[in-house]
């Protein structure tokens, strides 16, 4: 029996399926409230930012509060005694030092994908205070396209990434992503990989999901393919069932 001190779970695509009511199913809170009593933690490792993961989670209802929220695929909040949510500082500060950092170095590489961008009624630039951090696009072929794009401009700068699910994309630094986010944590914590079982269903929770960061990574039966076949790879579990149902399969599959 593998006994797991930390669940991180992606959000949107791993709880909760699209279309769907948005609350927890009974099977996964099963297993939160038997990860719970025997002394596991949770994080919700997602890319909203954090407004609109409490929003999710307060429909979502699990039975138990995540210990930690991963939001924008890099950030790190805490929860409080008094529920409250308290940022990781030194690593939030730093995520975006190299973020700014990068921004600046890869200059040119963002004018020429906002370019691209112009020229195509099928890409919209993502703007955050002034500032170009990401895109939407009218469909996934067109991301495909995108990213293609992207990977061609981009080679100059080995710092240079983004993290994509569906239609949207958001730029972001190499080393900055849901698996070193989820590093950090098991830092905090004092656990390393083999405690940690880590879900997700598309191309930003691939980080998480090859092995490096987690032992146990799994996926719902509704993860693309890419996903699917780094959890195989991995030694992971590709559940039957999708979404939150998926997972708590998963679980119980690890624990046999």
């Amino acid at each position: 029996m593998s006994f797991f001190r930390l669940l991180s779970t992606d959000f949107d695509g791993t709880l909760i399926g699209h279309p769907s009511d948005g609350r927890c199913s009974d099977s996964f809170a099963d297993i939160l409230r038997s990860h719970r009593d025997s002394g596991g933690r949770w994080a919700v490792n997602t890319g909203r930012g954090l407004n609109h993961a409490l929003e999710g989670l307060a429909i979502f209802s699990a039975p138990v509060e995540p210990d930690f929220l991963l939001t924008n695929e890099r950030e790190i909040f805490s929860r409080a005694a008094d529920g409250s949510w308290t940022s990781h500082a030194e690593w939030n500060e730093l995520c975006y030092e190299r973020l700014d950092e990068l921004f600046q170095t890869a200059g040119s590489v963002i004018e020429g994908i906002c370019d691209y961008a112009a020229r195509s009624p099928h890409v919209e630039i993502i703007e955050e205070g002034g500032r170009p951090i990401g895109l939407v696009t009218a469909s996934e072929p067109v991301m495909e396209e995108v990213v293609s794009f992207i990977g061609r401009e981009s080679a100059s700068i080995p710092d240079f990434s983004f993290q994509r699910n569906t239609v949207y994309l958001r730029f972001c630094h190499i080393h900055y992503h849901k698996g070193s986010s989820l590093a950090e944590v098991c830092r905090i914590l004092e656990l390393d990989r083999s405690s940690v079982l880590a879900a997700g269903d598309h191309f930003n929770d691939l980080p998480m999901l090859d092995g490096r960061f987690a032992a146990f990574p799994c996926c719902p039966s509704n993860a693309i393919p890419e996903v699917k076949r780094t959890v195989i790879k991995a030694g992971g579990h590709v559940a039957s069932r999708p979404a939150a149902d998926g997972i708590a399969e998963a679980w119980r599959v690890f624990h046999q």
